[in-house]
This record gives structure tokens, C-alpha cells and sequence, in this order.
């Protein structure tokens, strides 16, 4: 499993005044023109908007959560 640093993104742990919650994997990646992420082969539709920046989501308790630079966030049922 990748972490903080996939695709070259550093997350400052540190700085982040948002806590992370005990068992929360993090993961970044960079959405693609169509405004999609893919987790596990699943594309996942955040916002075209945000096509080629970086967004940081974790993963936990069976969900996929988005969080971005800009207000929004987005949860999505992993089954």
C-alpha cells in the first residue's frame, strides 16, 4: 500500500491541522481531464474542475473520502 508520498505528492502530516482518524489509509492522485480518480480499478467521479491537480482521499471503514485544496467533499461506498 502507497502512502504520502504516491505519485510524487508530499502531504505535510504536521501542518494539517485536520486529524486523521486511527486506521485511515491516505492516498493521492491526480485527476484526469474527465474530472475521475481511480482507486482499485474504480473509477470515481470527483470534479472537472480539479482535472489535472492532485487530491489527497483515505480510505476507511469501507469508504472512499475525498478531501481537496477547495471545499468539497465527497464519500462513496466501497462495494
Amino acid at each position: 500500500m502507497r502512502g504520502y508520498n504516491e505519485m510524487n505528492v508530499s502531504l505535510n502530516i504536521a501542518t494539517d491541522p485536520r486529524p486523521i482518524p486511527e486506521g485511515a489509509s491516505i492516498y493521492s492522485r491526480k485527476v484526469a481531464r474527465s474530472g475521475h480518480i481511480s482507486y482499485e480499478g474504480r473509477p470515481y467521479f470527483i470534479s472537472k474542475n480539479l482535472a489535472g491537480q492532485y487530491i489527497r482521499f483515505m480510505v476507511i471503514e469501507g469508504r472512499l473520502i475525498v478531501d481537496a485544496a477547495i471545499p468539497l467533499h465527497k464519500e462513496y461506498p466501497l462495494c
